[in-house]
């Protein structure tokens, strides 16, 4: 099928080569290639990993046309897109309001040409028809008005309301597309999808921004070729702490990169997305509404979890305990001396009691001698190295994975040695945890 253009004369918004890139092992555990990417590129998130790598893990195993890949921390989608253009089945969880809706968005369907177009319509019309920001509450408007000058804000809610008011309302292709027409039209620095209010960046205006993401999106499915993703994968948007609706011994292999340890806050990184959407009000109800169906990984996520510790303790696996104790009673001396007074010492056993749950269900589901590759790091908490990766290892192997590696994929130290921050003399990385059941 040929490219469609909606709106000629816009340059689309990164012209891609659409090849597989071939990559230095440093870059496999990063987002950088995703830009070149047909679908991958619809939207991104700083906290992925690549296609390539998705790809080279299933190049390395036994897989077919009846085969599963499962990713229980699917973010954007990328393990689920490379699984379902390599005609494998694919199954992800994720509980975040927002990267749920991007997930499903990246799997289209054969009908995606005419809800684009659709869609086009709907916010072209919305962006003539601009909402007052009155209708936002109170922390909505202050930082959203930080983000935008008040008439693109205003015009991008206008789209907003017209689009919530249509038979696409629940469309989760539309919600991608809106939901990058607005990034594109913050003047503010992104790191990811984060806005930080002081630093800016060139801004586009909405209708240019919505030719940009239209054009691209059609150009990416045209050369799909008629293919439809989503009869091959599929998210379920809450966490995979439990994954029943998975069949044991029914996944053939799992592709995945899990929260790090006090790296970033998903809630905090969403919240330009999580206001203007509506799906939260205010700083608390990002806690309730998102936070809580997280993975505890940072102390933003404390609420409530401080009465558990001992809960979580219990649910790890004996293996590790001295070495978390330890952890845990240092990070508490350490807390005394600190200004800011982070309870670190309370990350500890949620995390990975969290990341436990996770593991064991990734057992049960996988079929016997089928692998799990796994791209997480380690952290510096106060100064205090906490080694994620081997802890991690060690709680896989008293589940029962077996041939468990654990391999340096990059340094990524540098960022956390700051003069404000205490980094680890060790420094840091990012590892490729694998194994097979």
């Amino acid at each position: 099928m040929a490219t469609q253009t909606l709106l000629p004369g816009f340059a689309l918004l990164q012209p891609p080569s659409l090849k597989r890139c071939i990559v230095s092992d440093a870059r496999l555990p990063t987002n950088t290639t995703t830009r070149f990417h047909r679908v991958h590129r619809w939207f991104n998130f700083i906290a992925g990993f690549s296609p390539e790598f998705v790809h080279q893990r299933c190049e390395l195993a036994t897989l077919d046309a009846d085969s599963t890949l499962l990713d229980p921390f699917a973010g954007c989608g990328t393990s689920l897109v490379v699984a379902a253009e390599r005609g494998l089945s694919a199954v992800g969880y994720d509980p975040h309001p927002i990267f749920n809706r991007i997930c499903s968005a990246k799997l289209p369907s054969s009908d995606a040409f005419g809800v684009i177009q659709e869609t086009v319509e709907i916010l072209l019309k919305g962006f003539d028809r601009p909402v007052s920001r009155s209708v936002l509450t109170d922390s909505q408007s202050m930082f959203l008005t930080k983000l935008y000058p008040l008439d693109i804000l205003e015009a991008l809610l206008g789209a907003r309301e017209g689009l919530l008011a249509s038979n696409l309302a629940v469309s989760d292709t539309a919600f991608l597309m809106l939901s990058r027409i607005v990034d594109r039209c913050s003047h503010s620095q992104t790191d990811g999808i984060y806005k930080a209010p002081t630093s800016k960046k060139q801004m586009v205006s909405p209708i240019f921004a919505c030719a940009e993401v239209a054009n691209m999106m059609l150009e990416d499915l045209a050369s799909l070729d008629g293919v439809d993703l989503q009869q091959r994968g599929k998210i379920i948007r809450q966490s995979s702490r439990s994954m029943e609706q998975v069949a044991t011994e029914s996944v053939s292999i799992i592709v995945t990169s899990p929260p790090y340890l006090n790296n970033f806050d998903y809630a905090e990184m969403t919240r330009m997305l999580l206001y203007f959407w509506g799906i939260a009000s205010s700083w608390g109800d990002i806690t309730e509404k998102v936070r809580r169906s997280l993975i505890v990984n940072t102390t933003t996520a404390l609420k409530g979890q401080k009465p558990l510790q001992q809960v979580y303790r219990n649910n790890i696996s004996e293996l590790v305990h001295e070495e978390l104790d330890e952890l845990v009673s240092t990070l508490g001396e350490r807390k005394k001396d600190k200004n800011g007074k982070k309870d670190y010492d309370f990350l500890i056993y949620p995390y990975f009691s969290q990341m436990t749950d996770v593991l064991r269900e990734a057992y049960r589901v996988l079929r016997e001698g089928a692998p799990i590759h796994i791209v997480v790091a380690d952290a510096a908490l106060y100064g205090v190295h906490i080694s994620t990766p081997q802890l991690l290892q060690s709680s896989m192997q008293d589940i029962g994975f077996r041939k468990l590696k654990c391999e340096l994929m990059r340094e990524r130290g540098h960022r956390w040695t700051l003069a404000k921050r205490e980094g680890s003399p060790l420094g840091l990385g990012e590892y490729h945890l694998h194994g097979v059941k």
